[in-house]
C-alpha cells in the first residue's frame, strides 16, 4: 500500500514526494465526500447514510486503510447513522466498525437512506436495479467515490449524482435500466 511504500522509502533515506502527494489526495477525497453530502443535505444530524462497499478495493476483504473506516467515523461524528453493504468484507469490517449497521443485502442498505456513498467498485454494483433502489431511499443522492457509475444513467433513474476523483473504465460503469429495457 501507499503508506507502507512511503515508509520504506523514508527508511532508506529517500523522500518520495509523489507518495506523499498521493496520500494527501486520498485524504482530500474522503473529506470531499462529506462536503458533497452537506451540500445537498445540510446538517447530517439524524441522517442515514449507506456505504456501498467497505474494502479498500474490490475483490478482497482487506480493510487496511479502507476509506470506509474514515468515512464512517466522520459521518458518525457529524451525527449521521451509517449502514453498509459489502459482498465480501462485511464480516472483516464488523469488528472494526461496531457502530455501523452491516446489511445483508444492497436493498437493506438503501432502505430509508438519505444518501449512498459508493466506496468500493465491486463489479456486481454495475448490475444493480437503480430505479428500484431509488424508490427505497428517503432521498435519492449518490456520492460516487470511485467515479465507477454512469452519471447520466443515474440521473435518468432519478438520482442526484455527485462524483469524486477520476478513474473507472467507462465500459465497467453501471448503467440504470433504459426505457427500452423496462
Amino acid at each position: 500500500d501507499v503508506s507502507a511504500l512511503k515508509q520504506l522509502a523514508g527508511n532508506s533515506g529517500y523522500h518520495f514526494q509523489l507518495l506523499t502527494s498521493v496520500i494527501e489526495v486520498n485524504e482530500l477525497q474522503k473529506r470531499r465526500a462529506i462536503g458533497k453530502l452537506t451540500k445537498h443535505l445540510g446538517s447530517l444530524v439524524g441522517k442515514r447514510i449507506a456505504l456501498l462497499g467497505l474494502a479498500f478495493k474490490a475483490n478482497t476483504d482487506d480493510m487496511r486503510e479502507a476509506s470506509s473506516l474514515v468515512l464512517s467515523a466522520r459521518l458518525q461524528g457529524e451525527g449521521a447513522s451509517v449502514a453498509a453493504y459489502d459482498p465480501v468484507a462485511a464480516e472483516s469490517a464488523a469488528g472494526m466498525l461496531p457502530s455501523v449497521v452491516m446489511c445483508e443485502t444492497v436493498e437493506e442498505a438503501f432502505d430509508d437512506a438519505d444518501a449512498v456513498i459508493l466506496v468500493t467498485e465491486w463489479a456486481q454494483f454495475a448490475e444493480l436495479d437503480w430505479e428500484a433502489l431509488r424508490q427505497r431511499m428517503a432521498n435519492p443522492l449518490i456520492v460516487d467515490g470511485r467515479n465507477f457509475l454512469d452519471p447520466a444513467a443515474l440521473r435518468a433513474a432519478g438520482f442526484t449524482y455527485e462524483g469524486i476523483g477520476r478513474g473507472g473504465d467507462a465500459s465497467k460503469r453501471a448503467a440504470a435500466p433504459s426505457a427500452a429495457t423496462r
